[in-house]
Protein backbone atom coordinates (compact mmCIF):
# COMPACT_ATOMS: atom_id res chain seq x y z
CA UNK A 1 0.00 0.00 0.00
CA UNK A 2 3.05 2.33 0.82
CA UNK A 3 4.45 1.60 -2.63
CA UNK A 4 1.33 2.38 -4.86
CA UNK A 5 0.82 5.95 -2.33
CA UNK A 6 4.46 6.83 -2.92
CA UNK A 7 4.33 5.55 -6.39
CA UNK A 8 1.16 7.75 -7.27
CA UNK A 9 2.38 10.78 -5.36
CA UNK A 10 5.85 10.65 -7.48
CA UNK A 11 3.38 10.91 -10.55
CA UNK A 12 1.47 14.02 -9.35
CA UNK A 13 4.35 15.56 -8.81
CA UNK A 14 5.94 14.79 -12.04
CA UNK A 15 2.78 16.11 -13.31
CA UNK A 16 2.82 19.39 -11.70
CA UNK A 17 6.26 19.88 -12.08
CA UNK A 18 5.61 19.16 -16.03
CA UNK A 19 3.14 22.30 -15.83
CA UNK A 20 5.07 24.42 -14.15
CA UNK A 21 7.90 23.94 -16.97
CA UNK A 22 5.45 24.51 -19.69
CA UNK A 23 3.67 27.97 -18.27
CA UNK A 24 7.15 29.02 -17.65
CA UNK A 25 7.82 28.31 -21.41
CA UNK A 26 4.67 29.93 -22.75
CA UNK A 27 5.15 32.95 -20.14
CA UNK A 28 8.54 33.72 -21.77
CA UNK A 29 6.82 33.53 -25.11
CA UNK A 30 4.54 36.13 -24.39
CA UNK A 31 6.80 38.59 -22.44
CA UNK A 32 9.58 38.36 -25.23
CA UNK A 33 6.10 39.03 -27.64
CA UNK A 34 4.81 41.78 -25.48
CA UNK A 35 8.20 43.58 -25.89
CA UNK A 36 7.93 44.30 -29.55
CA UNK A 37 3.81 44.66 -29.28
CA UNK A 38 2.79 48.12 -30.70
CA UNK A 39 3.58 50.48 -33.66
CA UNK A 40 7.00 51.85 -34.32
CA UNK A 41 8.60 54.06 -36.79
CA UNK A 42 11.54 54.49 -38.85
CA UNK A 43 12.40 57.95 -40.07
CA UNK A 44 15.27 58.90 -41.76
CA UNK A 45 15.00 60.98 -44.72
CA UNK A 46 18.10 61.02 -46.00
CA UNK A 47 17.89 57.02 -46.84
CA UNK A 48 14.26 57.24 -47.95
CA UNK A 49 13.58 60.97 -49.41
CA UNK A 50 11.46 61.82 -46.49
CA UNK A 51 9.50 58.85 -46.88
CA UNK A 52 8.35 57.52 -43.16
CA UNK A 53 8.28 53.88 -42.39
CA UNK A 54 5.78 52.41 -39.92
CA UNK A 55 6.23 48.94 -38.22
CA UNK A 56 3.29 47.28 -35.91
CA UNK A 57 3.44 44.36 -34.70
CA UNK A 58 0.30 42.76 -33.03
CA UNK A 59 -0.60 40.44 -29.95
CA UNK A 60 -2.20 37.71 -32.65
CA UNK A 61 1.64 38.00 -34.44
CA UNK A 62 0.65 40.16 -37.33
CA UNK A 63 2.95 42.52 -38.74
CA UNK A 64 2.31 45.50 -40.77
CA UNK A 65 4.39 48.08 -43.13
CA UNK A 66 3.49 51.15 -44.07
CA UNK A 67 6.07 53.61 -46.02
CA UNK A 68 4.56 56.98 -46.32
CA UNK A 69 6.00 59.27 -48.79
CA UNK A 70 5.63 61.93 -51.49
CA UNK A 71 4.56 60.53 -54.60
CA UNK A 72 5.10 62.22 -58.45
CA UNK A 73 2.88 64.61 -58.53
CA UNK A 74 3.66 66.43 -54.95
CA UNK A 75 0.84 64.55 -53.02
CA UNK A 76 1.18 61.73 -50.00
CA UNK A 77 1.10 58.55 -50.86
CA UNK A 78 1.98 54.98 -49.37
CA UNK A 79 2.52 51.32 -50.14
CA UNK A 80 1.74 48.63 -47.21
CA UNK A 81 3.05 45.02 -46.67
CA UNK A 82 1.26 42.85 -44.12
CA UNK A 83 2.07 39.16 -42.82
CA UNK A 84 3.05 37.70 -39.67
CA UNK A 85 6.17 37.38 -36.76
CA UNK A 86 7.31 34.54 -34.61
CA UNK A 87 9.86 35.68 -31.53
CA UNK A 88 12.50 33.10 -30.48
CA UNK A 89 14.73 34.00 -27.86
CA UNK A 90 15.91 37.36 -29.61
CA UNK A 91 15.90 36.26 -33.02
CA UNK A 92 12.31 38.28 -35.07
CA UNK A 93 11.31 36.46 -38.02
CA UNK A 94 8.88 38.35 -40.28
CA UNK A 95 7.04 36.59 -42.96
CA UNK A 96 5.58 39.14 -45.62
CA UNK A 97 2.78 38.16 -47.51
CA UNK A 98 2.21 38.30 -51.26
CA UNK A 99 1.95 41.26 -53.09
CA UNK A 100 0.98 42.13 -56.69
CA UNK A 101 3.36 45.17 -56.95
CA UNK A 102 6.51 43.83 -54.82
CA UNK A 103 6.78 39.73 -54.71
CA UNK A 104 4.71 36.94 -55.69
CA UNK A 105 5.55 34.83 -53.03
CA UNK A 106 5.91 35.38 -49.23
CA UNK A 107 9.19 36.69 -47.86
CA UNK A 108 10.48 35.61 -44.32
CA UNK A 109 13.25 38.23 -42.71
CA UNK A 110 15.04 37.10 -39.78
CA UNK A 111 15.98 39.84 -37.40
CA UNK A 112 17.98 39.89 -34.09
CA UNK A 113 16.23 42.82 -32.33
CA UNK A 114 16.44 44.48 -28.61
CA UNK A 115 13.86 46.83 -27.21
CA UNK A 116 15.41 49.62 -24.61
CA UNK A 117 12.57 51.98 -24.12
CA UNK A 118 11.01 53.08 -26.40
CA UNK A 119 13.44 52.24 -28.93
CA UNK A 120 13.51 49.05 -31.19
CA UNK A 121 16.83 47.91 -32.75
CA UNK A 122 16.67 45.77 -35.76
CA UNK A 123 19.74 43.64 -37.47
CA UNK A 124 19.92 41.88 -40.40
CA UNK A 125 22.56 41.52 -43.12
CA UNK A 126 25.18 43.42 -40.93
CA UNK A 127 22.59 46.64 -40.92
CA UNK A 128 20.87 47.89 -37.74
CA UNK A 129 17.70 49.93 -37.99
CA UNK A 130 16.73 51.82 -34.86
CA UNK A 131 12.32 52.18 -35.05
CA UNK A 132 10.81 54.52 -31.89
CA UNK A 133 7.64 53.79 -31.02
CA UNK A 134 4.75 55.66 -31.95
CA UNK A 135 0.64 55.82 -31.21
CA UNK A 136 -1.21 53.12 -33.06
CA UNK A 137 -2.86 56.24 -35.08
CA UNK A 138 0.25 57.04 -37.23
CA UNK A 139 -0.15 53.83 -38.96
CA UNK A 140 -4.43 52.74 -38.69
CA UNK A 141 -5.18 55.27 -41.43
CA UNK A 142 -2.98 52.46 -44.08
CA UNK A 143 -4.34 48.89 -42.50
Amino acid sequence: MVKKCYYALMVMLMALVSVGFAACGNDDSDLEIALIVGTWQYDNPEMFDDAILLFQFTKDRKFHQVAKYIGAEGTPDYFAFHGTYTVKGYKLIVTIDPTPLFNDESETIEFSYSVEGDKLELLSNGETITLKRVNASAIEPYL
